[in-house]
Formats: structure tokens, C-alpha cells, sequence
């Protein structure tokens, strides 16, 4: 407002000004005064300050004074807007902690800490914020000792850590315990310091056969290794129509005390003859049976006899067979190779501890956002054999809790759900978390994605690595000089614009010296000083704030230590399969004389 009333001001004194010169020059000239006087006269008129022309000629001369300034001014001022001086080469700055304060929680206990001096509101409706965070650190640069422990201590949510020495579980568990938590651990380190985990007891009565299809996917993705053998594609697809198949089948007889156990049991009896095709197996005939029972079922002009729960599962029993039916249209040469290549990939679960650990459920994964509750990953750090019951694991977690928030009146967990996903990169391939990632903030659900560097996600997700990045609204990197992270980093917290002196000098008899300075763009911090940051300090981005450049979080000293003792379930039964030659559609249920159930 006041620059219009100056440029207003302006404007009438340039007319003013125009105006009486106009007419003092004017009557001069009428008045017959010679043009050399003119020049010691002009200003004359201007001692009489109320005094204005109405003679056209001056008003005319006052408004061209305006028209002359105003492009005058244009252009001098062309593209001014455009320049931004003094940002022309970047407006990247550091903020300071009071640039949070609009993002943080007074009450200290409501809030994601990230550094010393800057924490993140866990109400993402207030803050517009989500709670995912991309943590970067090199080994040694403390993501669980400076993120992940002091986060574990505000005892705020539920939480599911990956902790890859157990030494996360070993510090928290005694304090968690001690307010109020529920502890639950996936031991895969010491199998009988474990829980049970059954995937099969979580899997969704309205709609199995999508869980099926999901679990299969999970599994086969991270059985695969980095190189396929050639014609890979095919054999992998027959080995998912397979493994479709023997799930769905437990699931569907078996209902929720199904396991895996049942299913690789089922697979072991599995056999194909190249010189006889048209031999069969214990589960080629009870297949068999499978289709004749829904061959009867379609046949039964009144099959609402069958009862509701028979429907159900013979609806399944569908599905079932129609992927053991596109198993078998191989060669028996290709339908024995199948059975062998699926029993390599699911060799881990003969043994005897994980046949233990998967025989049960007690990790109650369903109960992780209606009471706290803290689920520990206890993971080896020394090999990838059981990251696929893992990528299962968080799979089923973010899947089972985005079905219960969906179903609830406010369509929001009544606990809020961090995961903190330690050693990401190790922890398997999960299909379709970056769809997940997407859209859990609004269920109830966020994840700290803790990488080593910036190429390990990108190696394991590829072109949805960007996805997934995207979706953190926070990054926070702890340290470390891998390329392709400092680049990424550097770039994020963007470029300055500096003036440079130029200093030019030449000697001589006619020497001369010379200063011009000029605008550049710099990077806040090139790559090399992000590699060379010091131990204590860390680099904090949230999405629509300049980046922070702070001090890492003080590690909380919890000093009792923590054992923890599984919780035992109890033994589910197992399915054996002994063929009698007058099996039929009636024998396929869990109870028939043909079935035995061995307790």
C-alpha cells in the first residue's frame, strides 16, 4: 500500500513539475525573451507552488512527463520479476528450529523425533504431514542408536521394528514392558526364542483367494534371486499356479489352522513320470476328487442344500483347482521339473525349527493397532535365506491393518502403527509396497524406510524406488560418502546463489588491475561436504520447509536388560493324505477316513 501512495506521489509531482515549466517557458517565448535566456528561466515558475496552467499546451506537457517516466521505468524494470534478485541461481537456505515449530506437538510425547532440535507432530491431519521417513546412514552412523531407540522410548504408538541383532528388543523390551506394551517377536536368528507365525490364520473370509494369490506373489518374488535362469518366466508362472493351488487347497479344508507346514507337506507327495504320464499322485487323485465334487455341486439342481459353509469352500475349492489344473497341462518332463524347482524354493521351511515356527500363530498381528504393542524382527545380518517370511510378514501386516481400519466407523486404527524397517534393502521384495506406502498414513499406518544408501532401494525396487521415496514427507540422513546418496542428498537440500569477486591484475610498464563481481549458484552443501559431515551432526528435510542441519537425536540410556520368553501356542494339526482307490468328491474335508487328521 505504501509503495502505490510513492508512486502515485510521484506521478503528480512529475505533471506539476511539467505543467509550470510548460508555461513558464511558453509566455517567455511569447514574451519575446531570446533562447539563451531560456535556460536561466525555465525553473521560474516552479517558486509558485499553487500555481497551475490550464492552457492545453501545458496540461499536455505534464501528462507526457508522466508517459516518459512510466517507460523509463518499464525499462529499467523488464523481467525484474522474472530475475529474482539475489536468487537467481537457487533460494535453498538453512531454517532454523523455529521453522518446525508449526509442525511440532507441544506435548514432546505426541511427536516423531528426527534430530535434537526438531520433531514431527504424529497428528498428520494438523500437520498436512505424513509420517513416512526416508532415514539414510552408513554402517556406524547410529539410525538405530539416534533414530530408531529414541523414537522406540517415546512408547507413543505401537510399533514393528526390524532389528537385525536383537540388540533393539534386548534395550527396549524391559521399558516397553514396563508401560504398558505387549512384546511379540519373529526370532529368526534363535527359532525357539520365537513366536509363532501362521500367514494362513490371517487370511481374509471375504476374500481368501485374493490373500492366496498375494502370499504366492510374496513368496515367488523373493525365492527368485537376482538371475533367472532362461525361459524363467514360464517356469515361474507354473510354479505360481502350483503353490496357488496347494494354498488355496489347505486354506480351503483347513480353514485358519492351515499352515505352511501343510503346504509343503502336500508338495513333498506331489510326483510326475516322464515315461508314464498318466500316472498319478496322492494329490494328482485328490484333485481329482476336487473336480468331481464341483462337477456334482454344478450338477445338483437344488444346490442350496449344500449349506452356506459348503458353498464357500467349494467356491474356493474352484480356484483351487483351477490352478492345479494349469499345472498339469505341461509334459511330464515339465510337470516334474515344476515340483522340483517350487520344492528348492521352499526347502527352508523343512526344517525342523521353522516348521516349529510356522506350525502356530501367536505373533497376533491383528491386535497390533487396537492395543500397544511392539513387534520385534529379530532377523540374521549375515545372510538373505528367510527374507521371504519377513517381506510376508510386514505384507500381511500392512494388509490385515488397512482392512481392519477400512472396516471401522472412523476408518482409522484406534492405535496408530509406526513400522521401522531397519536393513530395508534385507528384508525381501514386497509386490506392491509401493502402493501401500500411498495410502497407509490415512489408515493409521506409517514406516521409517532405514536404508544403508540411496542405491539399495533403488537396486531392490528399481523404477518404484522413486515412488516410494516420494511418498516420505521426511528424509533424514545420519551420514556416510556413498555417491549416489551425497548426490541425492545434495541436490534435495538444493543450490544458493553467492556473488563471486572476480580479481584480474596485469603487470607492465601499462599494467592495470581490475574487480567485478558476478552471481553464481552453488549447492547449500556439494556432495563431498555431506560426505565429510561430522559425527554428530545430521541433515533433516521435511516437504515445504528449507532443510535443517542439527544435531543428532541423544541416545536414551536404558540400561536393564530384556529377555524375552515366547508365548506358546497350541499345536495345530496336520494333514496327511492316504488315497484309497474309491476316493471321491465327498472325502476331500478335513475328517473323512481318507484325510486323517493327526493331532
Amino acid at each position: 500500500m505504501a509503495k502505490r501512495v510513492f508512486t502515485l506521489f510521484l506521478l503528480v509531482i512529475g505533471f506539476w513539475a511539467g505543467n509550470k515549466i510548460s508555461y513558464q517557458i511558453r509566455t517567455d517565448l511569447a514574451a519575446g525573451v531570446g533562447f539563451d535566456r531560456l535556460l536561466d528561466r525555465f525553473w521560474l515558475d516552479l517558486t509558485q507552488p499553487f500555481h497551475l496552467s490550464n492552457e492545453p499546451i501545458d496540461i499536455g506537457i505534464g501528462v507526457g512527463v508522466i508517459v516518459v517516466a512510466g517507460l523509463v521505468w518499464l525499462y529499467q524494470n523488464a523481467g525484474r520479476g522474472q530475475r529474482r534478485q539475489g536468487e537467481e541461481h537457487g533460494s535453498a537456505a538453512w531454517a532454523t528450529p523455529a521453522a518446525m515449530r508449526p509442525f511440532t506437538d507441544k506435548n514432546s510425547r505426541n511427536n516423531l523425533r528426527m534430530t535434537a532440535s526438531e520433531s514431527l507432530s504424529l497428528n498428520s491431519r494438523k500437520t498436512q504431514r505424513n509420517l513416512n521417513a526416508l532415514v539414510i546412514g552408513s554402517s556406524g552412523s547410529g539410525k538405530s542408536r539416534y533414530y530408531v531407540i529414541p523414537n522406540l522410548a517415546q512408547a507413543n504408538t505401537s510399533f514393528a521394528v526390524t532389528d537385525p541383532k536383537g540388540e533393539l528388543l534386548s534395550q527396549t523390551g524391559a521399558y516397553l514392558t514396563e508401560s504398558g506394551y505387549q512384546i511379540r517377536c519373529l526370532n529368526l536368528v534363535d527359532f525357539a526364542r520365537s513366536d509363532g507365525f501362521n500367514p494362513l490364520k490371517y487370511f481374509n473370509d471375504d476374500q481368501p483367494e485374493v490373500d492366496c494369490t498375494i502370499l504366492t506373489e510374496n513368496f515367488i518374488t523373493n525365492t527368485t534371486g537376482n538371475k533367472p535362469y532362461a525361459g524363467g518366466d514360464f517356469w515361474e508362472k507354473a510354479e505360481r499356479a502350483l503353490l496357488n493351488a496347494l494354498i488355496s487347497y489347505i486354506y480351503f479344508t483347513k480353514g485358519h489352522k492351515g499352515t505352511l507346514v501343510d503346504v509343503v507337506d502336500l508338495l513333498a507327495r506331489m510326483q510326475a513320470s516322464e515315461s508314464d504320464e498318466t500316472r498319478k499322485s496322492d494329490v494328482d487323485l485328490l484333485f481329482d476328487a476336487v473336480r468331481d465334487l464341483i462337477a456334482d455341486f454344478d450338477a445338483d439342481p437344488f444346490p442350496d442344500q449344500w449349506g452356506l459353509e459348503a458353498r464357500q469352500a467349494i467356491s474356493g475349492l474352484r480356484f483351487a483347482w483351477a490352478q492345479y489344473n494349469t499345472y498339469t497341462q505341461g509334459a511330464g518332463e515339465t510337470k516334474k521339473s515344476v515340483i522340483i524347482s517350487l520344492g528348492v524354493r521352499m526347502a527352508p521351511l523343512h526344517m525342523a525349527s521353522m516348521r516349529e515356527l510356522l506350525s502356530r500363530d501367536t505373533i497376533d498381528l491383528d491386535q497390533i493397532g487396537r492395543t500397544k504393542t511392539a513387534l520385534f524382527l529379530i532377523i540374521p545380518d549375515t545372510h538373505a535365506a528367510f527374507n521371504f517370511l519377513v517381506s510376508i510378514f510386514y505384507e500381511l501386516l500392512f494388509e490385515v491393518n488397512i482392512y481392519i481400519a477400512d472396516h471401522l466407523p472412523e476408518r482409522h486404527l484406534p492405535v496408530h502403527v509406526q513400522c521401522f524397517m531397519d536393513e530395508f534393502a534385507n528384508i525381501g521384495k514386497m509386490p506392491s509396497f509401493e502402493r501401500k506406502i500411498a495410502v497407509m498414513r490415512s489408515r493409521g499406518i506409517s514406516t521409517s524406510i532405514i536404508v544403508q544408501n540411496f542405491s539399495q532401494g533403488k537396486a531392490l525396487y528399481k523404477d518404484d524406488w522413486e515412488t516410494i521415496v516420494g511418498n516420505c514427507d521426511s528424509m533424514l540422513f545420519l551420514g556416510g560418502n556413498e555417491k549416489s546418496t551425497t548426490e541425492y542428498v545434495s541436490k534435495l537440500i538444493g543450490k544458493q546463489t553467492i556473488t563471486s569477486t572476480d580479481i584480474s591484475e596485469s603487470r607492465g610498464r601499462n599494467g592495470s588491475w581490475t574487480m567485478q563481481n558476478r552471481s553464481l549458484g552453488r549447492e547449500l552443501l556439494t556432495a563431498d561436504e555431506i560426505g565429510r559431515l561430522p559425527g554428530q551432526e545430521c541433515l533433516y528435510v521435511l516437504r515445504g520447509v528449507r532443510p535443517f542441519k542439527s544435531r543428532k537425536l541423544p541416545a536414551p540410556t536404558l540400561t536393564t536388560p530384556y529377555t524375552y520368553t515366547p508365548t506358546k501356542g497350541k499345536e495345530p494339526s496336520r494333514i496327511e493324505i492316504t488315497w484309497h482307490p474309491d476316493l471321491t468328491g465327498e472325502d476331500i474335508f478335513p475328517g473323512s477316513q481318507h484325510l486323517q487328521i493327526i493331532s
